[in-house]
């Protein structure tokens, strides 16, 4: 459920209305106007659109108690303004609790060592389906994990 295996958006403010859709089920009690609200904001402060082709949106809402993540894949491209000008193709949001902002820390770490592998990127657009890119994830989770431990 935290798998969108083809988001349908073309340009960044669609995909951040599009993901709140999807981030509303898993962030229970919070409304899809307050996570679209926080990707804004943050977006404002500076493009999430990092890596080559792959952006890691993010925001903080109070009481979630967890911090809840969602991969969102477009094989068309997405608009996104990002730091290198090209489309973003994986989507990578969070949405953390106020009250824990290092269990978010350490999940965008995780996400930005991935990132250090030339073999995610292509990996992850081979995948088809929720259960094979989780499964990629996965793998290569497993593989930064011995990699920086």
């Amino acid at each position: 459920e935290g798998i969108v295996p083809q988001l349908k958006s073309r340009s960044k403010d669609e995909v951040f209305r599009e993901l709140a859709g999807y981030l509303v089920p898993l962030c229970p009690g919070v409304s899809r106007e307050v996570l679209l609200a926080g990707l804004l904001d943050r977006e404002k402060q500076m493009t999430t659109g990092i890596a080559r082709h792959i952006a890691l949106p993010h925001t903080h809402v109070p009481g979630l108690g967890k911090t809840v993540g969602l991969l969102g894949v477009s094989r068309e491209g997405i608009e996104y303004q990002s730091l290198d000008g090209e489309p973003v193709h994986l989507v990578f949001c969070l949405v953390g609790d106020d009250d824990q902002p290092d269990a978010h820390i350490r999940v965008l770490r995780s996400l930005a060592l991935l990132l250090t592998n030339p073999e995610f990127y292509p990996s992850m657009m081979k995948a088809k389906g929720p259960r094979d890119i989780a499964t990629t994830l996965e793998q290569f989770e497993a593989l930064t994990a011995r990699a920086f431990s």
